[in-house]
């Protein structure tokens, strides 16, 4: 649930409502409207399950040091949360996005 707060707190989302100019939007009362609450970061740390460390690479890695700095998650499909996750909006994650099946033939994915 911490790296899940952190991404939108710090990289995407922030804590309040913002008007297009970058003020606060308030509520009645005039107090700043959070742009998410705790059930919603229990969900967003949902996506964010299966990951497990790789294995150092023997021919690019530092050999002193015992990481893998060049891919050092990968998902285990095992370890995924397989089920929908409720996103912020009213709407699941990903409901916006066209199905794999639904883009054409050529497309880049």
């Amino acid at each position: 649930e911490n790296f899940a707060r952190e991404i939108m707190q710090l990289f995407t989302v922030g804590l309040v409502e913002l008007n297009d100019d970058g003020t606060e939007q308030l509520d009645s009362s005039g107090r700043s409207i959070p742009v998410y609450n705790n059930n919603d970061i229990t969900e967003y740390a949902r996506l964010w399950t299966g990951f497990r460390r790789q294995q150092q690479r023997g021919n690019t890695e530092e050999r002193e040091r015992d990481a893998n700095n060049i891919d050092p998650m990968s998902i285990n499909k095992d370890w995924r949360d397989q089920f929908p996750k409720f996103g912020l909006g009213g709407k699941y994650v990903g409901d916006s996005y066209a199905l794999c099946s639904e883009l054409p033939s050529d497309s880049f994915l």
